[in-house]
């Protein structure tokens, strides 16, 4: 990955992170706690993922990985901001 390139990505992690933190999901909790969701979230959006696939992924992640009990029109929320957030600044 050439500089640039980490350079954009370091910055687009950070604003990304601000927003998941934002949705609050686990009061109180780390800063780095769902930097696996927003790994995952940046990767799809740099292949091309669209909103029903993102929102697919976000579902399990949260459910399989994170215990969450949440509604798939939640999760559909979720990654309509984050595709909003991704094509505003992109």
């Amino acid at each position: 990955m050439n500089n640039k390139l980490k350079k954009e990505y370091k910055i687009q992690f950070s604003e990304l992170r601000s927003l998941i933190n934002s949705w609050n999901l686990i009061p109180s909790s780390p800063a780095d706690e769902f930097d696996s969701l927003n790994h995952m979230c940046l990767s799809m959006l740099y292949k091309g993922a669209d909103k029903n696939k993102i929102t697919k992924s976000i579902h399990h992640e949260l459910t399989a990985n994170f215990g969450f009990s949440i509604e798939k029109e939640d999760s559909a929320k979720l990654a309509r901001e984050i595709t909003l957030w991704w094509m505003e600044n992109n």
